[in-house]
């Protein structure tokens, strides 16, 4: 229990909560669903594909939830779902096309971040010809204005004895244009009869700079869900990692702005301790946008450690009574009132203070977590003064 400088009293759960209910808000605001379709007949090598591109075993037979005979969708996180078409071959062929289009008949009726946004046809390179209802399907697609990237999956001889390449046959037949609407793909690296053994191919930029899968898919979807994508995929960690520093840019600033509204609000809490439950939910936030669970107790020790490396930085001794006396650096609470451009700075730096650090630390981030220490903290501190001066300099005049 603690209190701030009016006397009114606080306690640890009543902070959790704050910063638990500040955090679903700005999720709500910030958070963009992505819906991917992927259709093709059996064995056309979709799971591995998926498993390719989005890591671990997400798609594994009969995980999914059916939505129709020959639909599927696997929830792979609260935002992300795959849509997995079945029964193409002729005998189901009619049903699971007439499946589809009344899925993407009631999408359409769904808002943008409900709808499925995109649709990758996978049609096997071994069998050397394109059935009916992948035909049809790739019109359905175009039809319903729903971007579709045909992909040649198994790729392992795309000219045949003749030199007639499958690539060119399938872009005639389906009138496909633009090679960013096309791919061919080998999603595991297989040894052929020689013993030579073929690499991955198609997923990423070749070392030609031709753009792969990934970068096609990312390229044609819609804002936002393109950004969902690349932090989704799990192949491409540049686009990941930049994706997710975006990302955790515009949660900086939300939580910055309402780290502001909490000085401006007229009640006897404005302090610097208040400030503690904005910054919970950034840390937390943050975390998730560089794919880690963080958990609420976590998020707690490395806001408040921050914080009083910020507070250091004020004069101000920050506590919150026994809350926080397994925090060394920290005394007993100071009433400090604040002002809104305090708390805005102040979270604002400290934001961007650890996007630096998981940004340095990006192939090792769980071990970075287990081992950030209060002079980490300076450290970083101090680099996102240097990168903010403006903002360094408003919080040192106050």
């Amino acid at each position: 229990m603690a209190e701030n400088a009016q006397g009114k009293e606080f306690n640890l759960e009543d902070l959790l909560k704050m910063g638990k209910g500040i955090f679903e808000q700005v999720k709500k605001e910030t958070s963009k669903n992505l819906n991917v379709l992927i259709a093709g007949k059996t064995g056309a090598g979709k799971s591995t594909l998926i498993n390719a591109v989005f890591g671990s075993e997400v798609a594994p037979t009969g995980s999914g939830k059916p939505l129709t005979q020959n639909i599927e969708q696997y929830q792979v996180t609260n935002n992300f779902s795959i849509f997995d078409t079945k029964g193409l071959e002729m005998a189901a062929f009619d049903e699971t096309v007439s499946q589809i289009r009344d899925l993407l008949k009631e999408q359409k009726t769904k808002p943008v971040d409900e709808q499925i946004h995109i649709a990758w046809l996978c049609i096997p390179e071994g069998n050397r010809r394109i059935e009916e209802g992948e035909k049809e399907l790739h019109a359905i697609f175009k039809e319903f204005n729903l971007p579709v990237i045909t992909i040649i999956t198994k790729a392992m001889q795309d000219a045949d004895e003749k030199g007639v390449k499958f690539s060119d046959i399938v872009k005639a037949e389906l009138s496909i244009n633009d090679d960013k609407y096309f791919q061919r793909v080998r999603a595991l690296e297989v040894e052929d009869d020689e013993g030579e053994i073929k690499k991955i191919l198609g997923l990423i930029k070749d070392n030609k700079g031709n753009d792969g899968l990934i970068e096609k898919t990312y390229a044609l979807l819609p804002e936002g869900q393109n950004a969902a994508f690349a932090r989704y995929q799990k192949y491409n960690n540049e686009l990941r990692q930049n994706a997710a520093r975006e990302h955790a840019r515009e949660l900086i600033n939300r939580y910055s702005v309402l780290a502001g509204g909490v000085a401006a609000t007229p009640i006897p809490l404005s302090d610097f301790a208040l400030l503690l439950p904005t910054q919970i939910g950034m840390i937390t936030h943050v975390s998730n946008a560089y794919g880690l669970d963080m958990s609420a107790d976590t998020a707690k020790k490395l806001a408040i450690a921050f914080a009083g490396v910020a507070a250091a930085g004020l004069g101000i001794k920050l506590a919150l009574g026994t809350m926080l006396k397994f925090i060394p650096i920290i005394g007993t609470v100071s009433g400090i009132a604040l002002n809104v451009t305090v708390a805005t700075t102040t979270t604002k730096l400290m934001g961007h203070a650890y996007l630096s650090y998981l940004d340095d630390n990006f192939d090792e981030l769980e071990n970075a977590i287990s081992s950030i220490n209060t002079d980490i903290f300076k450290e970083y501190w101090d680099k996102a003064g240097v990168l903010f001066p403006d903002d360094a300099e408003k919080i040192a005049s106050k």
